[in-house]
C-alpha cells in the first residue's frame, strides 16, 4: 500500500470515527430532551433522570448504538491504516519510522493521543516506503556433459 493510500485510509477512518461520535452525542441529547423526565431530588440541587419507556426513548437508544457501531467501524479502518503504515515503514532502509509507529501504537492502547500524534507525524513527514530489492537468483550451474568424452 502506498503512503498516499495509507493517508487517505487513515483520514477516512478519522472522519468515520468522528461521525460516529457525533451521531452518538445526538442520540444522547435526543434521549435527554424527549426520552424521559427530570425530577429534583428533595432537599438538594441534584436531579434524577427517569426514562419513559416510549418510542422516543428507544429511538434515542438506537441512535446511540448506531453511533457506536459507526465509531467502531472508523476505529477499525484506522487500525488497518496503522498496520499498513507499519508494513510500509518496514520497507525503509532506516527503521526509525517503523519503531516510532510500533511503540506509539502499542502505547496508545493506554494513552490514545500518542498513537494519534504518531500517525499525524507519519502522514506529514514520513518518506514513501520502498520495497527491499529481491535477492538476485543464484547463478545457474555450468552445463556438464553426462558422460566423459575422450
Amino acid at each position: 500500500m502506498t503512503k498516499s493510500a495509507i493517508t487517505k485510509t487513515w483520514i477516512g477512518g478519522l472522519v468515520i470515527f468522528a461521525a460516529g461520535i457525533v451521531v452518538s452525542i445526538v442520540g444522547v441529547f435526543l434521549m435527554l430532551a424527549y426520552g424521559g423526565t427530570f425530577a429534583q431530588v428533595a432537599g438538594t440541587s441534584r436531579y434524577n433522570f427517569t426514562p419513559d419507556m416510549t418510542g422516543a426513548f428507544w429511538t434515542a437508544v438506537s441512535v446511540i448504538v448506531v453511533g457506536g457501531v459507526i465509531t467502531l467501524g472508523g476505529a477499525i479502518v484506522q487500525l488497518a491504516a496503522w498496520i499498513a503504515a507499519l508494513v510500509n515503514s518496514y520497507g525503509l532502509p532506516d527503521k526509525a519510522w517503523f519503531v516510532i509507529l510500533l511503540i506509539s501504537g502499542v502505547l496508545s492502547i493506554g494513552f490514545a493521543p500518542l498513537g494519534f500524534a504518531a500517525m499525524v507525524a507519519y502522514v506529514i513527514a514520513a518518506p514513501e516506503g520502498q520495497r527491499a530489492p529481491a535477492p538476485a537468483p543464484p547463478p545457474a550451474p555450468l552445463a556438464q556433459p553426462l558422460v566423459p568424452s575422450t
